[in-house]
């Protein structure tokens, strides 16, 4: 497993005894070297994360401060391989990316996606629950960090088109009913991304509960209706006359 990551409160498994959950600057600062591992990061990038629009006059000695707590905490540690190097006006964060649990989700997604192109079914299945375990929280957990907002919405995106593939995969290998307490939590998560909605509502079908099958729809048109002005999309539409009519099969939106 990684020892490092942010897919969650970030964390630094050889660094913790070195820096406590409360010195939040360091953790912005390792938050910043995890995102970008063995890429050169200016001190203005630190600066913008600690304080964004409105950095003390001394920000920069302060950002050398937490650095300088950071390599203290690498060279105290346990953490062979790892090193933080200053770079011209910045740093560079040294380590196997295999360390850093964001980009180990990113390669074993790519990897399920490559299985399931080549109908290796088995092998998806289980690349897309490795790559979903890795999650512990959101993104950047406990951090209300501006500059980390678009990597953490972009992550959050990966993570929900994976776990929506990977439900879409279960249900059509006959194991819909395994992933329905996690497609219905996903769901309640992401109310308004209607594969999401299109896969419960299948699930459920093939579960025999069609009627809850149809309250998912109505609670998705309301919804839509209410903060959109917009009617449910052609796939949800679809499952829905799929469900009505009997030709809703067992592999789920889109299967037919």
């Amino acid at each position: 497993m990684p020892d490092f990551g942010i897919l969650g409160q970030p964390y630094a498994e050889p660094l913790r005894s070195s820096i406590g959950v409360n010195r939040r600057r360091e953790w912005i600062i390792l938050s910043a070297l995890m995102a970008r591992p063995n890429v050169f990061i200016s001190m203005n990038a630190f600066i913008d994360a600690i304080w964004d629009t409105d950095p003390p006059r001394t920000a920069r000695e302060q950002v050398m401060n937490c650095l300088g707590s950071v390599r203290r905490a690498i060279a105290a540690s346990d953490a062979t391989g790892v090193r933080l190097d200053r770079v011209r006006d910045g740093y560079v964060f040294g380590i196997h990316t295999e360390r850093i649990d964001h980009v180990v989700f990113s390669r074993l997604h790519a990897e399920a996606e490559s299985a399931k192109a080549l109908g290796r079914v088995e092998s998806s299945l289980g690349l897309y629950e490795r790559a979903l375990a890795l999650w512990r929280g959101s993104a950047y957990d406990g951090l209300d960090v501006s500059s980390f907002a678009s990597h953490a919405a972009a992550l959050e995106e990966q993570r929900a088109i994976a776990a929506e593939e990977y439900f879409a995969l279960s249900i059509a290998t006959g194991r819909g009913s395994g992933v329905l307490p996690q497609l219905v939590r996903h769901v309640g998560e992401h109310p308004l991304r209607e594969h999401g909605v299109a896969l419960l509502m299948a699930a459920l079908h093939g579960e025999g509960r069609t009627h809850d099958a149809h309250a998912v729809y109505a609670r998705l048109a309301h919804r839509l209706g209410e903060v959109l002005a917009i009617g449910p999309s052609i796939e949800v539409r679809r499952t829905l006359d799929a469900i009505l009519d009997g030709t809703a099969s067992a592999g789920g939106p889109g299967s037919g």
